[in-house]
């Protein structure tokens, strides 16, 4: 389990997200890179804890894997700090590393432990209809989430995740409040369509299905100790000491490598599109002057060239010279 120390930082036991957010992410996230405020750590963790843990527990469906991806998740997040976009909330960031987490941790697991996937859930719970279509919901919403552009996925996230209001929503992705209506609704579609195609929204309504998902993706807690776990090690992550190898802190390196191989894979086809279409122009150029030139040269060898006529050079004829004068001679006289 992805626990080190135990910490009194946060209390009370279980950590729930605030409703009021007085400073922006980005002011905090900017203490903690420039004066290991720890304050600003442990408000960050408070804030978006339930929406890591929760992304976290629908993935694996095991308490332990799933506070190990918590974990990595936040050391990720101080690893990236200082490339991040500061300037607006951070929940849409955190929710798509702790899904690429925890699906990095479910198949490491899958594949440590041959076989296909683990157990998503408990069936302890009675049965009843709203959890047989949570049952349905549950294992693909995440991934069908993270799949969505990012200006439709962040009002879900703010508004279903983090359970903050419309209006809310609008002021913190710094939309106009009259629009949000209109991108949630949008949004919502777009998140039903996907889900229709996977066979789950077919019997579910838009209002059960959204229903469901503000009441249960928020079900997830973050206990004291596991959050004054997590601080202490982005602390020590971001001091540079060495951190002891935790499933976490493995698991925060295999996300942060597999990201920089998309990366550079990215990079690589970019770079052979770049050559592609540069091989291509000078291949064009060159059958454009190939073809030009064997025009021109077939127009040459078509039309004759036109008699030459040396003026300066041509001899007066004698003979032709007096007849010419002895006709000017005799023309009539116009006065008489």
């Amino acid at each position: 389990m992805g626990t080190g120390k135990t910490s009194t930082v946060m209390e009370p036991s279980v950590i729930c997200l605030r409703s009021e957010e007085r400073v922006p992410d980005g002011q905090l996230l900017e203490r903690f890179i420039f004066h290991r405020d720890e304050t600003a750590f442990t408000d960050l963790v408070h804030r978006y804890g339930t929406l890591v843990l929760g992304v976290c527990q629908r993935v694996l469906g095991d308490s332990h894997q799933a506070e190990d991806a918590f974990q990595a998740t936040f050391l990720v997040l101080v690893r990236k700090a200082r490339i991040l976009d500061r300037s607006g909330p951070l929940g849409n960031w955190l929710y798509a590393v702790a899904y690429r987490t925890a699906t990095k941790a479910r198949m490491t697991a899958a594949r440590r432990r041959a076989r296909e996937r683990q157990a998503m859930y408990s069936t302890s719970e009675p049965f009843t209809v709203e959890n047989q279509a949570w049952d349905e919901l549950r294992p693909i919403l995440d991934e069908e989430l993270s799949q969505m552009p990012r200006k439709y996925r962040a009002p879900l996230v703010l508004c279903y995740l983090e359970g903050k209001t419309q209006q809310e929503a609008a002021q913190a992705l710094g939309w106009p409040s009259g629009s949000m209506s209109r991108r949630m609704n949008r949004a919502r579609q777009l998140l039903r369509d996907r889900l229709e195609k996977r066979g789950v929204a077919n019997s579910i309504s838009v209002g059960v299905l959204f229903w469901l998902l503000q009441q249960k993706a928020t079900a997830g807690v973050v206990s004291s100790a596991l959050a004054g776990s997590t601080v202490e090690a982005a602390l020590a992550c971001a001091a540079g000491e060495t951190i002891t190898a935790t499933a976490a802190a493995t698991l925060a390196q295999e996300v942060i490598q597999a990201a920089a191989k998309s990366r550079r894979k990215i990079g690589y086809v970019v770079l052979a599109i770049i050559l592609l279409l540069t091989a291509g122009g000078f291949v064009s150029a060159a059958w454009m002057y190939e073809t030009a030139r064997s025009a021109h040269s077939t127009m040459d060898k078509s039309i004759p060239p036109p008699p030459s006529v040396d003026l300066a050079g041509d001899a007066v004829d004698p003979a032709a010279a007096a007849a010419t004068q002895q006709a000017i001679q005799n023309l009539p006289s116009c006065h008489k």
